[in-house]
């Protein structure tokens, strides 16, 4: 596919980085420009970037710049990116507030390979997609939960 959504990613945990690039690649819809283990690492490669993204998916706790400081940064500063929310909070409070503060939508760290599906229909289509992404790709991630 050659109109690939371009998508920026921060989150301070290497393996959520990992499983976050690895579904990027095998579901062959989004071009990973950048990750970042914090906020402010990532407003720096906005700041220098001659293209910005269509998407970026923050974490809502990181050291540095937190998601929410970062979200209020992005949604000021490079408006045309759709910002969505990635944490394993269930706290509804730090989840609105992150949404109050410019986060399109916050997703779970339960289940990324729908996140991106969802997600995909923002960056394809501009809106919210309702129905997840039918990947036909056999993606395997390792999970406790198959144990």
């Amino acid at each position: 596919m050659e109109n690939k959504i371009k998508l920026v990613f921060a989150d301070d945990c290497r393996l959520q980085q990992k499983i976050i690039e690895l579904l990027s690649t095998q579901l062959d819809l989004f071009d990973l420009q950048f990750m970042a283990d914090n906020g402010s690492e990532l407003l720096r490669y906005l700041g220098s970037c001659k293209v910005l993204p269509q998407i970026c998916i923050l974490d809502l706790h990181m050291p540095v710049m937190n998601g929410i400081d970062t979200v209020r940064e992005i949604s000021r500063r490079f408006p045309s990116i759709k910002v969505f929310g990635y944490t394993a909070t269930d706290s509804l409070i730090e989840i609105n507030d992150f949404k109050r503060n410019g986060a399109l939508q916050v997703f779970s760290k339960r289940d990324p390979k729908q996140m991106l599906g969802l997600i995909c229909g923002y960056g394809m289509m501009g809106a919210p997609y309702e129905r997840p992404l039918v990947v036909r790709k056999n993606i395997s991630i390792i999970s406790h939960e198959n144990s």
